[in-house]
């Protein structure tokens, strides 16, 4: 999970406008043309334990900035909804994969509409995400399945009218093949290639 940075212009932000993306942090694509960053959390300024020496060892806590801040508060909220969705499913844990998908599926968009190279596909969501865990009104749907070669899964869903209908597929891909020396190779790294389609019954 590839993690950009933000500012923030709000103590709390709920909306798009409230972020700024940081001077200093990097855009993709990769050179295959895969989305990164995937996620954006808040990197600025942030108040962080520290090993600096100018400190007393019981203060060693400073304000920094960077995506070595943002990082460390993406994975500290991931493991978050982690614990709430193990409290729910009797000390399971999602896969790697549906928890990357979870937090892709739920961010806040930035920038532009659906994911892009400059924030990926937003800025970490935790309420809507754990909105999606929690399913108090039924309705959202997390599902963890097997899929074979060439094997092809149907799932029935009934939307609810209230607002749009919003699937995602995550998968954890198999390594790709590292190509050498080959500056800005755009052979496809990608191994699985997976396709996800919605039908109603008249179109696709």
């Amino acid at each position: 999970l590839t993690v950009g940075a933000l500012e923030s212009t709000l103590t709390i932000p709920q909306r798009a406008s409230g972020f700024n993306i940081s001077s200093y942090t990097a855009w993709g694509p990769t050179d295959d043309g895969r989305i990164k960053p995937d996620l954006m959390g808040i990197g600025s300024n942030i108040y962080s334990s520290t090993n600096s020496t100018t400190g007393t060892q019981n203060n060693l806590y400073e304000y920094n900035s960077g995506t070595s801040m943002a990082s460390p508060q993406v994975a500290g909220s991931l493991l978050l909804l982690q614990q709430l969705y193990s409290r729910q499913n009797k000390g399971q844990f999602m896969r790697s994969a549906s928890l990357k998908g979870l937090a892709l599926h739920t961010a806040l968009d930035l920038d532009v509409v659906g994911p892009d190279y400059k924030t990926g596909w937003g800025v970490l969501n935790m309420e809507e995400a754990g909105s999606v865990l929690l399913n108090k009104n039924n309705n959202y749907s997390l599902s963890e399945l097997k899929l074979s070669k060439s094997e092809t899964k149907k799932i029935s869903v009934t939307a609810s009218g209230n607002g749009p209908l919003v699937v995602s597929i995550s998968w954890t891909d198999p390594e790709g093949k590292t190509q050498g020396e080959i500056l800005n190779d755009r052979t496809p790294r990608l191994v699985n290639d997976l396709d996800l389609r919605i039908k109603d019954g008249t179109s696709t």
